[in-house]
C-alpha cells in the first residue's frame, strides 16, 4: 500500500515538474513584446533623432540598445485608421478607415488576438480610439485581457486628474466617473488624487500590470500614450525648466509661412510645455524599462517605439521636413521608430530605408511564432530579416487624407511614394496642381520636379488611381467638396 503510494506521487511530482519545464520552455523561447506607441511626436523631437530641446535620455538609452528606422512610415497622417494599421497590418482603406472617427470594422482580428492563441497575457494601457463601447470594439472586446484609460477619447481634455470628467451616481447608489466630452478618460478618473498627471498614471498602470503578472507566460503590453496630443499640457516644474533653457540657450521663436494654404508653421523648439511633455513621457518609458531589467525580463522583451503621426505644426517645429500633422508631405508621415531586442538586434544600428507602421503587425507575430492569417491581405513585412543584416524588398506606399487642415498645411489630396525610385506623387483634391517630389534628394519636398519628369508622375498617378478605384467605392465619403474632385479624377484617369 504505501509502496503503491509512493509511486503515485512520484507520478504526480514527475508531471507536475514536466508540465512546469513546459510553461517555463514556452516562455523561454517567446518573448515579451512592449509596443510603445506615441500620439502626434514628430520625426525629431527625440534626443536620438537630434532634438536640441527636448530631454529623453531614457528613450535614448532604449533606442541605443537597437535599431533606429531613419524612414518610418505611418499608414496615414491620423490616428484612428494609423492604429488601426498596427494592429492588422493592413492599409487604412482596406478597413473603410481614414478619419478619426473612423473606427475597427466589427469582426476585425487583431495582434493580441493571434498572441492570446499562443498563450500571451494581453495588457492594454492609454489611448484606445479605435472603436467604441456601443460597437464592443474596446480593446478587451477584441482581443485584450486588461484596459487601463482605452475609450473613445482622441485626447485627455486635460493631462491632470479627473482627466474632464465628473463623478455622478449611478442608479443603485454607486458613484461612478462619466466624461464630460468625448475627450474624457473616465477609466482613469477612478482611483486618481488632485495633482495626478495622466502619462504618470499610465506609468503606474503598465507597472502594476508588470509586477502582478502570471510568470509562467509571456506577455504583451500596448503602452499607448495619449501624449503628446493636444492640449499641450504639462506639469508646472518642467515647463519652468524649459523656459529657463530656452532662454539659456538664446533660442528664438522661428516660424516658415506654408504658402499654398497661407498656414504660420513653428520652425524651433520653443515650446517649453511641449519639452516638459516629452520629458515625463521619457519617465514613464523609463519606468517600465528598469523594471524589467529588475524583473529579469529586459533580455527577453521585444520593444518597438513608434509615432501615429507627425507633429501639430501650429506648435510645434517638424523642419527640416514639409508639413506636418494631417499632410500627406513627410512631416505628417515620416514618424520617430526604433526597435531593441536583446540578443536578436544589434545595439546602436540604423537602417536607413522604409519601414511601415503596419510591419509592427508582422514582426510581433514572427518573433512570437504566430502564423500569418489564411489570406494575408495586409501590407505590413516582418523585420526579422534586418536583425540579420538583411533588407527588405522595396515597396509603394499609399497616404489618403481627402480633407483640407490649413492650420497644419495640409491640402486635400492622395499621395505615392515609390521607394524604388524615390519618387513621391501628390494627386491635389482642392485645385491645386498635383506635385512630384525626388525624397532621397529633396528631403524637405521644396522643389515639384512634375514638370521635368512628366512621364514618371504619369506612372506613378496610373498606379495610385488603380489603387484608390479599388478601396474608394467602399470608403466613407469625403467632405462633399473633395469627393467630387476625387470621382471625376477618379473617372477620367486624369
Amino acid at each position: 500500500m504505501l509502496q503503491r503510494l509512493f509511486f503515485t506521487l512520484l507520478i504526480c511530482s514527475t508531471l507536475l515538474t514536466t508540465a512546469q519545464a513546459a510553461n517555463s520552455a514556452t516562455k523561454a523561447t517567446q518573448p515579451n513584446v512592449v509596443f510603445i506607441l506615441i500620439d502626434d511626436m514628430g520625426w525629431k523631437d527625440l534626443g536620438c533623432f537630434d532634438a536640441k530641446l527636448y530631454e529623453t535620455p531614457h528613450i535614448d538609452a532604449l533606442c541605443k540598445e537597437g535599431m533606429r528606422f531613419t524612414q518610418a512610415y505611418t499608414s496615414t497622417a491620423i490616428c484612428s485608421p494609423a492604429r488601426a494599421t498596427a494592429l492588422t497590418g493592413k492599409h487604412p482603406m482596406k478597413m473603410r478607415m481614414w478619419n478619426h472617427q473612423h473606427y475597427i470594422p466589427v469582426g476585425q482580428k487583431i495582434l493580441p488576438a493571434y498572441l492570446k492563441e499562443k498563450g500571451y497575457q494581453n495588457w492594454h494601457v492609454g489611448k484606445w480610439h479605435l472603436g467604441s463601447k456601443k460597437a464592443k470594439t474596446y480593446p478587451t472586446d477584441i482581443g485584450f485581457d486588461v484596459n487601463r484609460g482605452g475609450c473613445e477619447a482622441w485626447g485627455p481634455g486635460s493631462y491632470f486628474w479627473p482627466y474632464n470628467c465628473k463623478k455622478s451616481v449611478d442608479q443603485d447608489g454607486n458613484e461612478v466617473w462619466q466624461g464630460i466630452l468625448r475627450n474624457s478618460v473616465p477609466g482613469m478618473a477612478a482611483g486618481g488624487k488632485e495633482g495626478e498627471y495622466l502619462t504618470d498614471r499610465l506609468a503606474e498602470e503598465a507597472v502594476k500590470l508588470i509586477k502582478n503578472r502570471d510568470k509562467n507566460k509571456p506577455f504583451y503590453l500596448n503602452f499607448w500614450h495619449y501624449a503628446v496630443h493636444n492640449k499641450k499640457e504639462a506639469k508646472a516644474e518642467l515647463v519652468e525648466k524649459y523656459e529657463k533653457k530656452i532662454e539659456k540657450l538664446g533660442i528664438e521663436p522661428s516660424f516658415r509661412l506654408d504658402k499654398p494654404t497661407g498656414s504660420k508653421l513653428v520652425a524651433s523648439e520653443t515650446n517649453a510645455v511641449y519639452a516638459a511633455m516629452l520629458e515625463s513621457l521619457d519617465d514613464a518609458v523609463g519606468q517600465v524599462v528598469e523594471l524589467l531589467k529588475k524583473e529579469g525580463e529586459y533580455d527577453n522583451t521585444l520593444f518597438i517605439f513608434f509615432s501615429d503621426n507627425g507633429s501639430t505644426t501650429d506648435s510645434v517645429p517638424c523642419v527640416p521636413l514639409n508639413g506636418g500633422k494631417n499632410s500627406t508631405y513627410e512631416g505628417g508621415v515620416r514618424v520617430p521608430a526604433f526597435v531593441t531586442w536583446k540578443g536578436h538586434v544589434k545595439p546602436e544600428t540604423t537602417y536607413n530605408r522604409p519601414v511601415y507602421l503596419g510591419d509592427v503587425f508582422n514582426t510581433v507575430l514572427d518573433a512570437t511564432g504566430c502564423k500569418l492569417p489564411k489570406n494575408y491581405d495586409g501590407d505590413g513585412l516582418s523585420w526579422l530579416p534586418l536583425f540579420e543584416g538583411k533588407e527588405l524588398p522595396k515597396r509603394k506606399f499609399v497616404w489618403y487624407f481627402p480633407d483640407t487642415r490649413r492650420k497644419w498645411a495640409q491640402r486635400a489630396n492622395v499621395a505615392i511614394y515609390d521607394e524604388e525610385s524615390g519618387l513621391k506623387f501628390l494627386l491635389y483634391l482642392d485645385g491645386s496642381p498635383d506635385e512630384l517630389y525626388d525624397i532621397d534628394a529633396d528631403l524637405p519636398e521644396a522643389k515639384n520636379i512634375l514638370k521635368e519628369k512628366p512621364e514618371a508622375a504619369a506612372a506613378l498617378k496610373k498606379e495610385l488611381i488603380t489603387y484608390l478605384k479599388k478601396y474608394y467605392p467602399a470608403m466613407p465619403k469625403a467632405p462633399k467638396q473633395y469627393a467630387k474632385v476625387l470621382e471625376r479624377r477618379l473617372k477620367s484617369g486624369e
